[in-house]
């Protein structure tokens, strides 16, 4: 799972989780409103009854008297009821039933009680009025007890309040009050993911380029630094890499320097040691001519003649090391055409048919062309049989095989040889400038091969055990 969709589920469950904790909180507040409402409006009721109540308890000086009044005032408390739309009963002090008042709206009352609970009796000893939430008959609701008093202060009655609270109604204004902010919610939620789609992306853009650019750093040449504005984390971490650049860009020209230089001081000591092989027996073979000459030795004669051979032959070998220098300093560019391989093996086979070893040559696909300098072709050709000539040569039945084939839009090029194969700790560099497993020669062949191969966006490699045959492999698009 990549960052982007990590920060995307991570800021929406946090959206998410917030709706759902707000909604449980505002079902709860609304419960708690509910509640506090009915309360209230219990109170109210209660209140505005008691006031009416007064009216005709104030003379009352017995429970007796009362029990009277209610009876006398049957109709009018039964009215008082009807006002409220509530059910009234009236308890005498010790709890019992004295008259129920029922409004005409009420389609199930609640069944009254005969006798107060005795819990409840003792709570109105203590304080003068208790709430307490009654089931009967299947019916639930709130049974509101309060005292009466006459004139003189004196309790006597108690009057019940049985509050129903219709849970439709409630469950009704719920799923309104539900449904009203449910829309409020689903805007909020839908900006929100938009809001989160827009910074996830915002921010993985950011890491995104910056990736990309650490993606493409090149130690090869100058990286560009990356120019960022703001000044936050990401501003950091690019403000951390572009100094990074600089100390890189440092190391890069100082490395570059360091290998110039090695490469001239290694060039330099391959000039010197190429170029001192072949003076030193030219110093030699001069210095035994001088003294022959001294002692006026009679074969002075065809001795100069052996000496000026011998210096020819030096001077030819000089001439060829500075070739091979020349070429490797300096390859031509490359002029790419289609080139039919086949063709060139055989050129190159007719060059070495008076060769010190059997040539085999094995064509698959004698129309396979490839794109590449057709010169540099010949030249790779080359110096790779040259290269297995040499390793052939102490073999007493030296051979050098040449095969070409193609598929899968490739155009192959083998060269084996029946040598002694390349020793281990020379197959790293085999295709390093001056590394050679003769006793003569530059070491250049193969690394002027490799760079032919790769300029015409081929592959160069090899198979060799030590002690065993050894095959060059050459790989090329078909054109």
């Amino acid at each position: 799972m990549n960052l982007r969709t990590r920060i995307t589920l991570a800021m929406l469950s946090l959206v998410v989780l917030s709706i759902i904790v707000i909604g449980v909180v505002t079902v709860w507040f609304f419960q708690e409103q509910n509640s506090d409402y009915h309360q209230q409006r219990l109170q109210r009721k209660e209140r505005s009854i008691k006031t009416e109540m007064r009216y005709f308890s104030k003379e009352v000086k017995l429970q007796e008297d009362m029990d009277i009044v209610l009876r006398e005032f049957e109709e009018v408390l039964v009215r008082l009821a009807s006002v409220h739309n509530l059910q009234i009963n009236f308890f005498n002090t010790a709890g019992q039933l004295l008259l129920t008042a029922q409004p005409d709206s009420v389609t199930q009352p609640v069944v009254a009680q005969q006798q107060i609970p005795a819990q409840s009796l003792a709570e109105l000893q203590e304080k003068d009025r208790v709430i307490i939430p009654t089931r009967t008959d299947g019916q639930e609701y709130l049974s509101d007890y309060t005292n009466l008093y006459n004139g003189q202060g004196e309790q006597i009655a108690i009057l019940n309040i049985p509050y129903v609270q219709d849970p439709e109604i409630s469950q009704q204004d719920l799923e309104e009050f539900l449904g009203s902010i449910g829309l409020v919610y689903i805007f909020i939620a839908l900006g929100a993911i938009g809001l989160t789609i827009v910074l996830s992306n915002s921010i993985t853009k950011n890491i995104s380029i910056l990736s990309e650019r650490l993606g493409n750093l090149d130690l090869n040449k100058k990286n560009e630094p990356i120019q960022w504005s703001s000044d936050d984390e990401i501003g950091t971490l690019v403000a951390t890499y572009n100094i990074m650049l600089e100390k890189l860009e440092e190391s890069r020209v100082q490395l570059a320097k360091t290998e110039r230089e090695s490469a001239w001081r290694e060039m330099a000591r391959q000039v010197a040691h190429e170029i001192k092989n072949p003076l030193t027996p030219i110093k030699l073979s001069v210095q035994h001519l001088q003294a022959t000459a001294a002692h006026d030795d009679p074969e002075w004669q065809s001795k100069l003649q052996d000496t000026l051979k011998m210096i020819i032959q030096q001077i030819d070998a000089l001439s060829n090391i500075a070739t091979e220098f020349s070429d490797f300093a300096k390859m031509p560019r490359a002029k790419a055409s289609r080139v039919n391989v086949s063709s060139v093996v055989k050129d190159m086979a007719l060059l070495f048919r008076d060769a010190p070893f059997e040539l085999g040559v094995e064509i698959q696909s004698p129309d396979a062309e490839i794109l590449i300098d057709e010169d540099q072709l010949h030249r790779l050709l080359n110096n790779l049989v040259k290269n297995a000539k040499h390793a052939v040569s102490q073999q007493t039945n030296p051979k050098v095989e040449v095969s070409v084939t193609s598929g899968s839009n490739k155009v192959g090029i083998c060269i084996s040889d029946n040598g002694e194969g390349i020793p281990a700790e020379a197959k790293e560099k085999i295709f390093r400038p001056n590394s050679t497993t003769k006793s003569s020669g530059t070491g250049l062949g193969l690394s002027i091969s490799k760079q032919i191969v790769e300029q015409a966006n081929g592959e160069i490699w090899f198979e060799s055990d030590e002690g065993g045959p050894t095959k060059f492999y050459v790989s090329f698009p078909t054109a």
